[in-house]
């Protein structure tokens, strides 16, 4: 009676954990470094191919698109990045790289005439998303991070909750090498439940470390010298997954971390 009481319990707790584990799974794609330009027709053909290839998977929620979106941040090629995105069946959120702000300085113009806000937050599941720009201030400097964009985080982070997971994204890696105060963002950070933050800028797959906050830095949406292009998929459960999409190709997976506590 109690070896059968036992197994009773066990498949109990085993069917709730299955079931948990389904309500959690969700994932999202990420794009950067799309470089879209009138100049170079061929980064406009690679990022329709995203969108396409894309538009195809199944159970993808939204897209981050993390910078550089534009080639030289001219009106023209921003217009030509959201009329192709516009073609995505999911909803994404953009923010803008060191190539949107045309002849320096943290913020573009044109950006915000097109897509409105660089930055952005919103819950997925029980995760908060929160987007932010990192640029030079002059094109001889090393990115930065406004003050206005970190009060917008702490005011963010403030309202989700100290244990409440977040991912953040933006378009440059949080090192020293790269951004000037990465620090003042550091300090604030360190106070929340920060599982990762995603990034671009170096137009290839890295998985980093921000002072045990791990940094994931992803591959540009272009082809460069290869056949096709491609972006990021991030499946995320009781640990995340990210993989490379290859235009055409199966996903493949090439890291995975845990996001328990």
């Amino acid at each position: 009676m109690k070896k059968n009481l036992f197994l009773i319990i066990t498949l109990i707790l085993f069917v709730s954990s299955s079931f948990a584990f389904s309500a959690k799974l969700f994932k999202f794609a990420f794009f950067t470094d799309l470089h879209i330009s009138v100049l170079k027709p061929q980064n406009a053909e690679d990022l329709e191919n995203a969108v396409k290839d894309l538009n195809m998977q199944k159970n993808i929620d939204f897209v981050l698109v993390a910078g550089d979106d534009t080639d030289l941040g001219d009106s023209v090629s921003f217009k030509i990045t959201k009329q192709i995105l516009d073609k995505l069946k999911i909803p994404y959120f953009i923010s803008i790289g060191n190539h949107d702000t045309n002849s320096g300085g943290t913020e573009s113009i044109y950006f915000n005439a097109v897509f409105g806000s660089d930055t952005f937050s919103f819950k997925h599941n029980e995760y908060q998303f929160i987007g932010f720009p990192t640029s030079p201030l002059d094109k001889k400097s090393k990115a930065h991070i406004t003050g206005k964009d970190l009060k917008f985080i702490k005011s963010k982070l403030k309202e989700n909750g100290k244990k409440n997971p977040v991912f953040l994204m933006t378009h440059y890696p949080m090192l020293d090498g790269d951004v000037d105060n990465w620090g003042d963002l550091y300090k604030i950070l360190r106070k929340y439940n920060i599982k990762a933050i995603l990034g671009g800028h170096y137009h290839r797959n890295v998985i980093l470390n921000y002072d045990e906050i791990p940094g994931i830095v992803n591959r540009s949406t272009l082809r460069a010298k290869d056949i096709v292009g491609g972006y990021s998929i991030y499946s995320v459960s009781d640990s995340l997954k990210v993989s490379e999409k290859l235009i055409g190709q199966p996903e493949k997976t090439w890291l995975t971390l845990p996001l328990n506590n």
